[in-house]
């Protein structure tokens, strides 16, 4: 009889099978290409091809690998990335990429059980420079590094 032995392995492996499922029968309907003329469905249908054989792998090791059992989910830090991630979409033509870069660090640091406002304050500053030069200055990217559109 075959046993499974690391139960999170199994699981996640199976998750990516029905993403890559999901993704490769949302991407039939677009023109595959070929190699050296790659239509709008190519990159859809590899990935998704993709995902699906590393979901395979993974669900054949939890057969051969020991692992623990799955532990329950820990909600705070789920609720507060998929937040700064939709603080993200909402704020970035409002106030400009310097200070949404800021409040979705902090609002993501707090998802963190060693969060410290003063080393997430320096990271934001960091980072929203950080942002500005690659994105604004560098790539030359349309976007206001300041802006007030309520």
């Amino acid at each position: 009889m075959i046993r499974i032995t690391h139960p999170q392995d199994f699981w996640s492996g199976l998750l990516f099978i029905a993403f890559g499922a999901i993704g490769a029968y949302l991407s039939r309907e677009f023109t595959f290409g070929a190699l050296t003329k790659m239509g709008p469905g190519f990159l859809p249908t590899i990935l998704s091809y993709l995902l699906m054989t590393v979901g395979a792998i993974v669900t054949a090791r939890s057969f051969a690998l020991r692992g623990g059992e799955i532990q329950p989910s820990a909600i705070k830090p789920q609720v507060l990335i998929v937040s700064a991630i939709i603080l993200f979409a909402l704020l970035i033509e409002r106030v400009g990429l310097i200070p949404t870069v800021f409040i979705v660090l902090i609002v993501a640091s707090f998802a963190s059980d060693e969060f410290k406002l003063r080393d997430a304050v320096l990271l934001g500053v960091g980072m929203s420079l950080a942002c500005y030069l690659v994105f604004i200055v560098l790539l030359g990217l349309p976007l206001q590094p300041l802006a007030w559109n309520f």
